[in-house]
């Protein structure tokens, strides 16, 4: 895969994309931030940090809630038609709550 660097993408674009994308996440989703840049094998990708509710993120339902944002952020923004890489992480409120002011590019 070629390499996209970030001043080649149409970032407006790709915000206002993602914003359309995150109000359809629904209400697990309490924030969604990401990053364009290089991955750890220099690949141009894009990162989702994603911060769940509690509710959300229980073990019982981490699982359905984690996939079916990943199916809707991967089917919805096509990365790959940006030439980019997708990962997503994930994390609860509490804590995220716990890592604020420690982890600024959650916040």
């Amino acid at each position: 895969m070629a390499w996209a660097p970030a001043g080649y993408i149409n970032q407006e674009k790709l915000a206002a994309d993602i914003e359309r994308v995150r109000r359809q996440l629904g209400p697990d989703v309490v924030r969604l931030r990401y990053t364009v840049g290089p991955d750890w094998s220099d690949e141009p990708s894009i990162r989702f940090r994603v911060v769940l509710t509690d509710s959300a993120s229980r073990p019982e339902t981490l699982g359905e809630v984690a996939g079916r944002i990943d199916d809707v952020l991967f089917s919805e923004l096509r990365p790959y038609e940006w030439g980019l890489r997708m990962y997503t992480n994930f994390r609860s409120q509490s804590e995220q709550a716990q890592r604020d002011g420690i982890d600024l590019e959650w916040t």
